[in-house]
């Protein structure tokens, strides 16, 4: 998750200029043990760059047009922040996603979501998160905490990710290939209680 520079965050890692169109790289794990995650990203110097913040995501297509490229437009909020994403098709190799992104930021979340469902983009499918975001060597680690479990991804050079997995103690034959959405459909397969988008109920969001 990069953030765009018009909100002037200071992380590096976090801006993205216009004009280009990035490459995410990332590779996601199940989380067994948040604390022993933690512990390993002190050891290995990894500093904190968010606290857990709560995160919410809209996910948007036109009739299936876009999953049926295997594309992606997403509108998020993280905490103060909104952002717009759209993302290329995946590909995947030895467990590490690969795709082009293009993501900016913007002032509202509910105006941005209105102004692509007028394009006639409606929202398809929603998932909240807690994220933390931490920073090590040249790779961002996302620690999410999520209603069907916690996960942690690391985003950066494929030679870097593969290095620091190492150092917290992943095998990358233990690489998640799917996406968010596609591990709630499986839960939900198992899981008649599952509402149809990943959400928490009321009383676990954060207060206004």
């Amino acid at each position: 998750m990069k953030v765009f520079s018009t909100f002037a965050l200071h992380p590096s890692s976090f801006i993205l200029h216009p004009s280009q169109m990035a490459q995410e790289i990332e590779i996601k794990f199940p989380l067994a043990d948040r604390n022993e995650l933690i512990r390993r990203l002190h050891d290995i110097g990894a500093t904190r760059l968010y606290p857990e913040t709560f995160e919410d995501n809209i996910v948007m297509d036109r009739r299936g047009e876009l999953r049926t490229k295997g594309a992606l437009l997403r509108v998020r909020k993280f905490g103060r922040y909104s952002l717009a994403t759209f993302k290329g098709p995946m590909s995947i190799e030895g467990g590490i996603k690969s795709r082009e992104e293009v993501q900016t930021g913007v002032e509202s979340f509910e105006l941005a979501i209105q102004l692509f469902d007028s394009l006639g983009f409606k929202p398809v499918f929603r998932y909240q998160k807690f994220r933390e975001v931490w920073r090590v060597r040249d790779v961002e680690v996302v620690v999410d905490r999520t209603p069907i479990g916690s996960y942690f991804e690391i985003e950066g050079p494929v030679d870097v990710i593969r290095t620091v997995a190492h150092d917290l103690g992943m095998n990358m034959d233990q690489a998640i290939r799917q996406t968010y959405a596609d591990l709630y459909r499986q839960h939900r397969r198992t899981r008649a209680d599952l509402p149809e988008n990943m959400v928490f109920a009321p009383e676990d969001l954060p207060s206004a």
